[in-house]
């Protein structure tokens, strides 16, 4: 069986919830879904904080990344979030530091490959038979330094929901996501061990409301790691 969180600061924040729908800030360290391994995740956390077995997961976080979610409470609700998530009606920004200095807004295009043995997303030719399109916007919001390196805060919104994407597509263009030892380079190894995780935060979700249309956004802020580096934010 799947322990649940035992200490407060591996728990979710509840940020809104009604009879179809929960919000949570989650952090990082804390799997979505369970694992052959049992550690603790998401949907166990809902089932004990709901008392009921049934939480509809729309879509997930990596384990190593924080930020905002919505679950489902109800099957009609899961049905029509994951309808908005698949017809882009479903809006998700992140923020991370990406190692080096991104000047201007971009729009970064790849197709990407998952090898689901090694868990491992690569960028492979458009012509890759088994490839997936990638596409994401994503703009500098300040700098800052981190251990002699220059780094940016930049924002991400997904127009695709690729397994990785965001580091995978990072690194392919020159900018790897702070700590992120799996698609970092090789070089900066121990400085992404010493910094601990992916400096990657689901920043904000903009949904309609599954029951009543109504636009919803939610936010959650930077968590404290990256809080700590200092940022010089553009005007």
């Amino acid at each position: 069986m799947n322990r649940l969180p035992k200490e407060p600061n591996e728990a979710p924040a509840v940020l809104f919830e009604d009879p179809h729908l929960i919000v949570l800030s989650k952090p990082a360290g804390l799997l979505s879904q369970g694992e052959k391994k049992g550690d603790a995740n998401v949907v166990d956390w809902l089932r004990g904080y709901l008392g009921r077995h049934y939480v509809g997961l729309v879509h997930r976080l990596d384990r190593n990344v924080s930020g905002v979610m919505v679950v489902a409470k109800r099957t009609k609700a899961a049905r029509r979030l994951t309808e908005a998530l698949c017809s882009d009606q479903m809006s998700r920004v992140y923020r991370g530091w990406i190692v080096g200095k991104l000047s201007r807004k971009a729009r970064w295009s790849h197709t990407l490959l998952k090898d689901e043995e090694t868990n491992l997303t690569r960028v492979v030719s458009s012509r890759h038979p088994k490839g997936k399109t990638a596409v994401l916007s994503v703009r500098p919001l300040g700098y800052g330094r981190w251990e002699g390196m220059d780094l940016t805060l930049a924002e991400f919104e997904l127009e695709t929901g690729r397994s990785h994407q965001i580091r995978a597509e990072a690194a392919a263009e020159g900018f790897p996501i702070l700590g992120d030892e799996k698609y970092g380079s090789p070089g900066r190894r121990a400085l992404n061990k010493k910094f601990g995780r992916p400096a990657l935060h689901s920043f904000r979700i903009r949904f309609p409301h599954p029951m009543t249309g109504e636009t919803l956004v939610f936010e959650a802020q930077l968590p404290e790691d990256m809080r700590r580096i200092s940022c010089t934010t553009l005007r």
